[in-house]
């Protein structure tokens, strides 16, 4: 028995009645361990052991039991100090504040037996499989600080679908901050075991299948899910744009093949492999387009052809083809959408554009053009008689009329007459004239403007016809040019050409263009038959002599009754009779 037992005691019962939950229990004990009164001191320090008390004790005096203090503080996880001294004193502080939660912690963790432990980390200390199914796994983990944590991640692998309880006979085991054997038990969680989810498998289609860049390609989602649905789809078009809706449009501004994806995600995240398919792009062919200017070209004179209303929404135009005759060959091809081009006459032409892009596409455009004369020339004739008839030693007035439709500098007029007409000039309207046998030419030293005042000349002449006429009625033609050196030009002269020459007339006519008083015929008096020319019909019909110009035909009862209505009603002897 010993007093140094009753102390620790004493210690013990204070701790038990007065001690803080969250304290440290410690006793610093300062002894020689020799002392024999009172309670057994080992006896005492197997109880501070259960109870979680530090016992640390200082030796004091020369005669120390050094084997008793040792060993109660070996058994309740004290620090023996031989002296009292200020490295002692220290040690004792770093003991008691070491800030350790949990020394000796275990885990020990029970699995059902349809469930398999595949893989844990930290790995555990043993794992063993029990009679009734279940496998025990066990941990033993290091220390665990105030405010620190300790963890473990297990792999699970379960052998069927369904639910069940785990941890139920699971717990950890620790020795608190006192030393004190501590054991919880680990809460149950139910596990439930589904079966594994299939990736989705990605499918689309795309129309058109043959694309150009003006086209927008509709794409069809076609993706499937065994186990669920599809509800996310990632789409590349393969031209840097991408689309995250089930069925999306799209254009390829460039031509080319590009490489079409889609990953289809299920409604539990899975990702299908990449469906993919090749879509090869067409090249859009150009849009040709032209303006000219002047809107109505003139012939011989300069036309300016602008093609930049063309356009490739693609790419870009790289070459103009021009055909300005029609003729289906083009007559000029340039890398600018500007082109100058002259047309050597009037009329109406097709001109067509061809304009090629960058990827050898090709865009026309025909326009029909009305080209303009740069100077119209219209011949008339008046032979004062229908269908431009006259008679032997008959005259007739030949009239060119000249507009010019642009300016026109050293204009000059041929015209050519028949064998054995006589040309008489009548008004040359400022031209100069010269006459070469059958061929009459005239130039004009003056510039031609086009405008409503100095753009019109106009040439008037007679021709005379022979003195005998044919049996048979004869036509004549006139034949007549046109022409300038600025602009540069030559063309016909249009309007009337032909003369007819006959040996007798219709004896109404004859009688309507009757000049009594000069007594002769005057083809350009008229076409009614008047109180002289009827007085002078029914001479001839009394008479019996024959009617001039008609081929010594006489008047009889049924023309002058005719002649008579004519006459009476005011009607034109070229027209029937009322």
């Amino acid at each position: 028995k010993s007093a140094l037992g009753a102390a620790l005691q004493a210690a013990r019962r204070e701790f038990s009645q007065n001690g803080r939950s969250e304290a440290v229990f410690a006793v610093v004990l300062l002894s020689d361990g020799q002392s024999n009164v009172g309670t057994a001191p080992d006896v005492e320090g197997g109880v501070a052991e259960e109870m979680g008390i530090t016992i640390i004790p200082v030796g004091l005096g020369t005669l120390i039991n050094k084997n008793l203090l040792g060993q109660l503080a070996a058994d309740t996880g004290g620090v023996f100090y031989s002296r009292p001294t200020d490295r002692a004193l220290s040690g004792i502080i770093d003991h008691l504040t070491s800030g350790i939660a949990a020394r000796r912690v275990t885990v020990n963790k029970v699995l059902p037996p349809q469930i398999a432990l595949i893989d844990s980390t930290p790995r555990p200390t043993s794992v063993k499989a029990n009679p009734d199914g279940t496998t025990s796994a066990v941990w033993h983990l290091s220390d665990i600080y105030l405010g620190g944590s300790a963890s473990i991640e297990l792999t699970l692998e379960a052998m069927a679908r369904g639910s069940w309880d785990t941890d139920l006979d699971s717990s950890v085991e620790y020795f608190d901050f006192r030393g004190v054997h501590q054991s919880v038990k680990i809460p149950a969680v139910t596990l439930t075991a589904i079966e594994p989810n299939h990736a989705p498998k990605a499918d689309f289609a795309f129309s058109p299948e043959d694309p150009n860049t003006m086209d927008t390609v509709m794409f069809v989602n076609r993706s499937l899910d065994d186990d669920g649905e599809v509800t996310g789809w990632e789409w590349d078009f393969g031209d840097g744009e991408k689309s995250d809706v089930p069925n999306p449009e799209h254009r390829f501004v460039a031509p080319g093949t590009y490489t079409v994806s889609l990953v289809a995600i299920d409604d539990r995240g899975a990702r299908s492999t990449a469906a993919k398919a090749q879509v090869t792009v067409k090249n859009t062919p150009p849009t040709a387009l032209f303006t000219s200017s002047p809107k109505e070209p003139r012939s011989g004179v300069e036309t300016v052809f602008d093609a930049s209303g063309s356009n490739d929404i693609d790419g870009h135009v790289v070459t103009y083809s021009w055909d300005f005759d029609g003729n289906g060959a083009f007559d000029r091809t340039t890398a600018v959408p500007q082109v100058s081009y002259t047309f050597p006459s009037s009329g109406e032409v097709r001109v067509t554009l061809a304009v090629t892009d960058d990827s050898g596409g090709i865009g026309t455009y025909t326009k029909v053009i009305e080209v303009l004369p740069s100077v119209t020339a219209i011949r008339t004739i008046d032979t004062c008689l229908p269908d431009d008839v006259t008679i032997a030693g008959g005259t007739v007035t030949v009239t060119v009329t000249i507009t010019a439709n642009t300016e026109v500098n050293g204009l000059s007029v041929t015209e050519t007459i028949p064998d054995g007409w006589t040309f008489t000039a009548v008004d040359d309207d400022g031209a100069t004239r010269r006459e070469a046998g059958g061929a009459i030419e005239w130039i004009f030293f003056e510039k031609l403007i086009y405008d409503d005042v100095d753009s019109k000349r106009e040439i008037r002449y007679t021709l005379t016809a022979p003195s005998a006429a044919p049996a048979d009625p004869e036509q004549f033609a006139i034949t007549g040019d046109i022409g300038s050196s600025s602009p540069r030009f030559s063309q016909a002269i249009g309007g009337e050409d032909k003369l007819t020459l006959v040996r007798e007339l219709p004896i109404p006519v004859v009688i309507s263009r009757w000049d009594a008083a000069n007594g002769k015929l005057d083809p350009c008096l008229g076409e009614l038959v008047g109180f002289d020319q009827i007085q002078y019909a029914v001479s001839l019909w009394l008479s019996g002599e024959a009617v001039p110009h008609t081929d010594n035909k006489s008047i009889d009862l049924a023309t002058i009754q005719d002649l008579i209505a004519y006459w009476l009603t005011g009607s034109s002897v070229h027209d029937p009779l009322p």
